[in-house]
């Protein structure tokens, strides 16, 4: 099966609405979305709402909630994204719910599941920046093969994750803008404690983390499956 490519965003609230209005009018702004002709060319979305872990010693990606949409395919991508007929009413809609608009605030990426998701809905987001002298290539080559496996290996050993996925930026063609980030890593786990203690102490301490990665920011999430309806039973 051809990769499926996953557009994930870091949802900002109005600020005029407080968390739970901002929910409920995300809710909306997905369901106008998914009413569209264009949504035929989905095969997966999910809203996972922000949840506060005041304790974590991991700095905090300033979000209200993380989106994930998987497409069916490259071919249906680019179909999705040529539909212009529902552009104008989702960019009024966007104005209505975000602080910013979702382009600002968004990644396209490659999952690469190292860990199968067993269902738990919480879960961890991770933004994370590379070192600006390791160029993107080289980044995403260290990433794969020996950071994947080591936090793999440490959330085995220590019973903390209930799956794992690498979501690695999309490269950009020549003269693009920098992507919002390089990767954003997606942990599920009963225990937010015993996945920051990982990140505080050993996963720093993997070889050439100093070296290729600036920084790592995280927000935990409660997640909501919204398309296929749950009922259905269509698998990730």
């Amino acid at each position: 099966m051809p990769p499926r490519p996953k557009l994930i965003y870091f949802a900002e609230r109005r600020p005029e609405m407080d968390h739970e209005a901002f929910r409920a009018r995300w809710r909306e702004h997905a369901r106008l979305g998914m009413s569209m002709p264009r949504w035929s060319n989905v095969h997966r979305y999910v809203h996972c709402d922000a949840v506060e872990m005041p304790d974590l010693r991991m700095p905090v990606a300033r979000c209200d909630g993380v989106a994930a949409v998987w497409y069916r395919d490259e071919a249906h991508r680019r179909n999705h994204i040529a539909d212009r007929s529902a552009g104008p009413v989702l960019k009024r809609d966007e104005l209505e719910t975000f602080a910013r608009p979702v382009r600002d605030v968004a990644v396209l990426t490659e999952e690469h599941l190292l860990l199968p998701f067993d269902g738990e809905r919480r879960k961890l987001f991770l933004k994370i920046r590379r070192n600006p002298q390791v160029g993107p290539g080289e980044f995403r080559a260290w990433w794969r093969s020996t950071l994947g496996p080591g936090l793999t290996g440490l959330l085995k050993a220590s019973g903390a994750g209930q799956g794992y996925a690498q979501n690695l930026a999309r490269p950009t063609e020549a003269g693009g803008a920098e992507p919002l980030c390089d990767c954003v890593d997606e942990i599920a786990a009963r225990s937010a404690a015993q996945v920051d203690a990982l990140l505080a102490g050993p996963v720093p301490e993997i070889v050439g983390f100093a070296d290729h990665v600036r920084s790592v920011e995280g927000v935990w999430t409660e997640e909501t499956v919204l398309y296929p309806a749950p009922q259905m039973g269509i698998q990730r």
